[in-house]
Order: C-alpha cells, then structure tokens, then sequence
C-alpha cells in the first residue's frame, strides 16, 4: 500500500459549484470533492475504453483519493476538523470564537498547535490563515437558442501565483496507481468542472513526496478521532457503526448526469447526502460505491471511500 500526493497546477481558472444542491454558475468554490474528480476521472476512462478496470478499482477499494485542497508554495493544507472540546476560553471569546469558525484550512504544519488551541492552548489564529486566490464573476450574453440576447452571470476561480490543488492517493496496486496516472493526465488537458467549452478547469500534475507530518496522520488508525480527508459515505452495514460518537456535516451530492449515452437528453442523478470532508468518526470505514441511476442506460457511479488522518485531542 502506498500514499501518494499529485500537486494540481492550474493554467486557466475553474468553475466548481457550491455546495447548495443547485445550480450555482453565477457563484463557486475553490476545490473539488472526492466523489466529483472520481466522476471525472471516469469520464476519461470512458474515452480510453477502461471506465470498467478504474471502477472496479475504486469499488474493490484497491485506489482511493482525498478532496483536492489548496496548497501554497510548499505548504500543504487540510481540512479544519469537526470536532467540540467544549473549551472555555474560545466560547466566551466572541472574537476569539469567529476567526476559529472562520477557518476552513489549516496548514499542515500547524496541525497539531491548531489541535491545542482547541483545547486551550494559546494560539494566533492570523498565522493559519491564507489567500490561495479569488472568485471572478463575469457577464456573458447568451444568443443561441433564444429569441433575443440574453446576459448571465458566470464565476470561475483563480489562483494566486505558487497556489492550486492538491490531492492524496491510497493504491494498493502498482498497476492501478500507473492507470490513475495516465488518466489525470488527460483530465487535465480536457480540464475538470463546469464550463470546460470555454476554456476553464485546465491543469497540470506534479507528483511529490508526502511530508513525513502528513504520513504519521495517515498510518494513525488508533488515534481518538479520524478526520475524513473526502467526500465519503459508509456501507449500509457500516453506517451505524461508523457514526456512533462522531461530529459530522453533511452534503448533498447530486446534479447532472455528464454522459452522450445515458438518455436522448440531459437528465439528473438521485441525489445522495454524505459525509463532508473535516468529519471526524471513532473507527475508520472503508464506503460505499453507489449506483445513482434514475432513468437512464447504465450506471451512475458515486464513490464513497476516501482516506483517513488521525487525531488526537
């Protein structure tokens, strides 16, 4: 088993939805959940005729990936867990308590003092936080298909220079590993996101070494709590289990189904709820693989396996 991290370096800007359960052209986040650059990782298997070998990859738990995060410079970042201490002193600090809930990364070599400061220790929240880019919004005019101009708004993410994504991979297979690879390579000359047609979501991959931080979080499978590092969803066997004594959040995953062979037109997948990356569960999971068809010719593969870090309060 090997851990591998893929630094996402983007030429163009990106258009991610946010995580309403709508469509959101005219709004957007910065980074890509799990289960979505799964889905677009498929739809390049699609076009090399090996959609059936990388799902059953992922199904068979032989690879398995985390959110992208940002990253800057050298600084990896992971999510800000879910976790309640019940600390005092950040519960009575009204300004205290708002830059910690205004954190939604933290660098991974602050990990462990931003754990502490949960607990109490002292701890200057200024130094966590980063700019890894902006949102842009800009206006276009639609003109074909409808009977007079019509102005819409669209977003896209930018990021700053020496900032982009990254991504961690569990492979169990060296052959497995090699397929991801040459995959990713393609998604990002095809570009990932919405709005591909016009450019955006394009990238290239530079693979590095994990920091040795981050891969003392990964083997800690004994630790008090394990963080998911993605977008995740136990089996049914395993749900119960997996939740019990957990701090969590929940997403709606859903939207269009993205394939030229699923129906005569554009039709939507079930929706599903899962776990946010952050969420923090006593015991890890390995998840489920579901299949989200509604209507449609085949399957609608979403993945529900990720990866883990331990942590300890």
């Amino acid at each position: 088993m090997a851990y591998t991290v893929y630094r996402l370096k983007f030429s163009t800007g990106i258009h991610i939805g946010q995580d309403y359960g709508r469509p959101s052209l005219d709004d957007g986040r910065m980074t890509v959940h799990s289960d979505t650059l799964v889905a677009a990782l498929c739809c390049e298997g699609v076009k090399r005729g090996c959609l059936s070998q990388l799902v059953n990859y992922f199904s068979q738990d032989i690879l398995a990936i985390s959110d992208t995060f940002p990253y800057k410079g050298e600084e990896l970042y992971l999510p800000k867990p879910f976790l309640y201490t019940g600390n005092r002193k950040l519960e009575g600090d009204s300004s205290l308590k708002k830059k910690f809930k205004s954190l939604e990364y933290i660098p991974l070599s602050h990990f462990s003092a931003y754990l502490e400061g949960l607990k109490g220790a002292e701890l200057d929240v200024t130094d966590l936080k980063q700019d890894f880019g902006s949102l842009t919004v800009i206006t276009k005019v639609a003109v074909t298909g409808q009977p007079e101009p019509q102005p819409y708004h669209q977003a896209y993410w930018r990021f700053a220079p020496n900032c982009g994504l990254y991504f961690i991979l569990r492979s169990r297979k060296k052959e497995a590993q090699q397929l991801l690879e040459e995959i990713l390579t393609d998604l990002g000359l095809s570009g990932i996101g919405g709005k591909q047609s016009a450019g955006l979501g394009k990238f290239s991959v530079e693979k590095i070494d994990l920091p040795e931080k981050l891969t003392k979080l990964l083997a800690d499978d004994q630790a008090e709590y394990q963080m998911l590092l993605g977008t995740a969803l136990p089996k049914p066997e395993e749900l119960k289990e997996a939740l019990a004594d957990g701090w969590y959040s929940l997403l709606k995953r859903g939207g269009f189904v993205r394939s030229d062979s699923y129906a005569d037109k554009q039709l939507k997948k079930r929706s599903i709820y899962m776990l946010a990356p952050g969420s923090c569960v006593k015991r890890r999971f390995t998840g489920g693989f579901f299949d989200l068809n509604k209507y449609g010719a085949h399957p609608v593969w979403r993945c529900g396996n990720t990866l883990f870090a331990g942590v300890n309060l």
